[in-house]
């Protein structure tokens, strides 16, 4: 009786290739089952942000198909058996994946292909890159080993660009420029370098980005008049600015759980109210908040004794004071002026109002 990897090893037929794999397919479905959750949890943990992770385990009917067109002489020759593939959104994500990757598994060098080193100009745009992984002892619980240590995965990484490239390539069937008739070859060849160029200005841009929220970072205690309102300056100023830290707080005091995970649709509702007000700068926006933080925390106080919030959200006072202020369109109201368009706003939302003679004291 063989055992699985004696099976694997010794010269086989084409039938005796699809048969055995046949009968141990659940075994590379465990196996993928195990490495895409470990993928998962290891790019997770490092805050990277990903398209997609797909796994996928070749069926039978693919198998027969590619061992009749490759001459193979054994399972264990079949590297592509069980895979996954992982779109990133930037270029630079492939790399800290892949250097996860060849941290928690067994890389196959020789079996590894990493396509945007190649400088075949018939590649047309398609530059992934292609790990043959296996479990790697000590990193892997023992059971998990036991059983699945002979078996190889192809772990694709691939940025969103390049995953399209593939995808419309593989659509329209051509492998190599030999395929591609001659008046359509140079089209091919822009198309590539825009794809690439594509990759290389989305990472670019990321990184700008990245440098422009350090920068507001850097000005936000002592320039405030110096930063333009969009969403970075405002998300920087509603989580690290001293003013809005202590309103926040004095907001917690009212038993009043909140949400600091940043809402984008919250934060562009600022954004464009802060804009249609005539207001410029987050320095603009911290008088605001000077001037309506009383009255805005005397409003929530009423409201909550009457629908008893389970939570808001970090934006919350701006939103409320920026929508009071919008609906009158004006930025300079008394704090009664105040109370009323909350009291409207309030009973348009929930169909009651503040009782009688509220704001009196």
């Amino acid at each position: 009786m063989f055992t699985f990897w004696e099976v694997l090893m010794r010269t086989q037929s084409h039938k005796e290739i699809v048969e055995e794999y046949s009968a141990s397919r659940g075994s590379y479905e465990g196996c993928l089952d195990y490495v895409e959750n470990t993928v998962e949890s290891i790019i997770k943990s490092q805050s990277i942000n990903v398209h997609e992770i797909i796994g996928r385990v070749k069926t039978v009917e693919s198998l027969e198909g590619k061992v009749k067109r490759k001459n193979y002489s054994n399972l264990a020759e079949i590297t592509d058996l069980c895979g996954i593939r992982i779109i990133t959104y930037f270029s630079d994500d492939v790399d800290k994946i892949a250097e996860l990757i060849s941290q928690e598994f067994e890389v196959d060098v020789e079996n590894t292909i990493d396509k945007r080193k190649s400088e075949d100009p018939t590649k047309f745009g398609y530059v992934s890159l292609h790990y043959v992984v296996g479990l790697k002892e000590g990193t892997t619980p023992s059971t998990l080993y036991g059983r699945f240590k002979n078996i190889k995965l192809e772990i694709q990484i691939r940025t969103v660009m390049q995953h399209a490239w593939a995808e419309i390539e593989h659509d329209l069937g051509y492998k190599s420029k030999e395929d591609i008739p001659d008046q359509y070859r140079r089209q091919f060849s822009r198309l590539a370098g825009l794809i690439e160029l594509a990759d290389d200005n989305f990472l670019q841009l990321k990184n700008n980005i990245n440098n422009y929220e350090q920068e507001v970072r850097k000005k936000l205690p002592t320039s405030k008049e110096e930063l333009p309102i969009d969403s970075s300056t405002l998300m920087t100023y509603v989580t690290e600015d001293p003013n809005y830290i202590k309103l926040l707080d004095e907001t917690k005091l009212l038993d009043v759980p909140i949400n600091f995970n940043i809402n984008s649709s919250y934060l562009s509702t600022v954004v464009q109210r802060a804009k249609s007000l005539g207001l410029k700068t987050i320095g603009d926006i911290d008088k605001l908040l000077e001037k309506y933080k009383d009255i805005f925390l005397r409003v929530y106080e009423i409201e909550m004794d009457i629908v008893h919030y389970t939570g808001i959200s970090v934006l919350t006072p701006l939103l409320h004071i920026t929508n009071v202020l919008e609906s009158v369109n004006n930025i300079n109201i008394s704090d009664e002026k105040f109370m009323k368009v909350s009291d409207a706003e309030f009973s348009d939302e929930f169909g009651i109002s503040y009782p009688n003679k509220v704001y009196e004291g």
